[in-house]
């Protein structure tokens, strides 16, 4: 009986010696599915979920989050411009608009009236007017006139003149003589209690200036 391996054993040991002397060639990886590849994505990583793999959206995923922070930020700054130029234009507007009328101005209607305490002829109770942008009083209504009844205890110059036979209102206003009665023989116009009086232009009284209130 001949052992293994010795001089005269059969074929099938000597294929066995072949193969075992035969260099092992690398397996060849099996090509992947377009399936496969995508759900792989770029770092090559299979991750498996209830439903599949979840590789395939995990880089999609950081792109649209990416994409969203980007947005969110864009949206952020945009807001935050859009306040900063309300700001500067609210601190550009108009200082004597945080109220309707000046310091020292009474409201009333529509109207801001001033009612001075030192009196002055005709003339330069207009001029003061004038330089704070106002006019002599300008009656407009009835109301408006009981209204200057109520306040001009003192008396004070309105912004109505005599002009020939007739009377003007300094901004130009017609004067309707049906609307407002007025007596004495003067030039310049006064308030009493309870009437309208003309009298000389160089008399000294208090004035009453009026303008539009802010709006």
């Amino acid at each position: 009986m001949s052992r293994p391996g010795a001089p005269g054993a059969g074929p099938a040991a000597a294929t066995l010696s072949a193969a075992r002397a035969a260099p092992l060639r690398p397996r060849r990886p099996r090509p992947r599915s377009p399936a496969e590849a995508e759900a792989r994505g770029p770092e090559g990583l299979l991750r498996r979920s209830g439903s599949g793999y979840e590789g395939s959206t995990s880089w999609k995923a950081a792109l649209e989050d990416t994409t969203t922070r980007l947005l969110l930020g864009a949206i952020a700054v945009l807001l935050f411009a859009i306040l900063v130029v309300m700001s500067i234009l609210a601190s550009k507007g108009c200082i004597k608009c945080e109220a309707p009328c000046p310091e020292d101005w009474l409201l009333y209607g529509r109207k801001c009236y001033f009612f001075s305490e030192e009196p002055r002829d005709w003339n330069t109770g207009r001029q003061y007017c004038h330089t704070h942008e106002a006019v002599l009083a300008v009656i407009q209504s009835q109301k408006e006139l009981e209204f200057m009844f109520k306040f001009t205890r003192r008396e004070p110059w309105i912004g109505l003149r005599r002009v020939g036979d007739e009377f003007h209102w300094v901004n130009g206003d017609p004067f309707d003589p049906d609307t407002f009665n007025i007596a004495g023989p003067g030039e310049c116009v006064f308030v009493e209690p309870t009437r309208l009086v003309s009298t000389e232009c160089l008399m000294t009284r208090p004035w009453v200036c009026s303008k539009m209130a802010y709006t």
